[in-house]
């Protein structure tokens, strides 16, 4: 979700542009027939690549970017460009990171700093914490029961690694000091509210203005509807980088049609609700995988919806 922004902060200001291939802007990404690969299925998750590489499971490449990309480069796609829809976890974030650096000629943590966080005086909001700070962080614990097939193996074929191995790799310094531009953002809740808020009010917060109203509207437009979610096994309404609400099947309450946000690690939340002008982040450190804890949860988002009353159309 973040870094889908700083993509569209760059079609703004005409650095990219959304169907462009991405090998137009990373020449060997290309490679396997992903020359046909967009920015859009990229954002859209239709790229193809949503399964992480199993060497991307050690913690220890996340030191070495350079292989990471050069790992996404050489990977197969599992099929064409925008044919089917699935949830690119990680994948997809480091491409996207990829595109940004390349056409700002500086890292994504730097981007996101200076051209978001900064004019906004955000303090812990980025890309994992400076080692300083690592005692800030919440530590994150499996909370669930132990995980049976197959889902054991649908979430393994997700992260490539067992589902208690993510949470404990969620903890390690080197994956909480790295850029995982789709899974390591640290943020409070104060601060991750505050960035829907800015959303919300269409690119401009506390008379900052970062982004211009139509890129709010391109960002937070329907792309698929209610498509099966080939990764999440569940029916899911995208846009170029946010999941959508619904009236029914919404992760962020009953009658949301309009709100956009995005999941986290398990049941970690933020999202913006422009019926109801709220902006929401839930942020948890218990990691239940299949737990009537995730119930109880959706329940909150639930209660939201009920308990603040949609304005009045004007």
């Amino acid at each position: 979700m973040v870094t889908a922004m700083l993509v569209h902060l760059c079609d703004q200001r005409g650095l990219v542009h959304l169907d462009d291939p991405v090998a137009h802007y990373l020449p060997a990404f290309g490679k396997h027939g992903k020359h046909r690969v967009t920015l859009r299925h990229v954002l859209t998750h239709r790229a193809g690549i949503p399964h992480i590489p199993p060497a991307l499971a050690e913690v220890g490449l996340l030191e070495r970017p350079a292989d990471i990309l050069a790992l996404l480069c050489e990977q197969k796609p599992t099929w064409a460009p925008g044919r089917r829809l699935a949830y690119h976890a990680l994948t997809g974030g480091y491409v996207l990171a990829a595109v940004i650096e390349q056409v700002t000629g500086r890292d994504v943590r730097s981007v996101l700093r200076d051209e978001v966080l900064a004019p906004l005086g955000f303090d812990a909001f980025n890309y994992g914490v400076p080692a300083a700070r690592l005692p800030e962080v919440a530590r994150n614990a499996f909370t669930g029961p132990p995980l049976l097939p197959p889902l054991k193996q649908i979430i393994r074929r997700a992260l490539s690694v067992d589902f208690v191995e993510a949470v404990r790799t969620s903890n390690d310094p080197r994956f909480l000091t790295a850029v995982v531009p789709a899974g390591n953002v640290c943020a409070t809740a104060n601060e991750a509210s505050r960035f829907m808020q800015l959303l919300l009010n269409r690119g401009e917060l506390d008379g900052v203005r970062i982004f211009e109203p139509r890129t709010i509207t391109h960002a937070v437009a329907e792309a698929s509807y209610l498509e099966l979610d080939l990764t999440l096994g569940a029916p899911v309404r995208y846009s170029m980088g946010f999941m959508l609400g619904g009236r029914v099947a919404s992760v962020y309450g009953l009658d949301t049609p309009r709100a956009f946000g995005h999941l986290g690690f398990t049941n970690v939340l933020v999202y913006a609700d422009p019926d109801r002008d709220l902006a929401v982040a839930l942020m948890t450190s218990g990691k239940p995988a299949l737990s009537p804890a995730i119930a109880r949860t959706l329940m909150i988002m639930q209660t939201i919806a009920r308990r603040v009353p949609k304005r009045r159309a004007r």
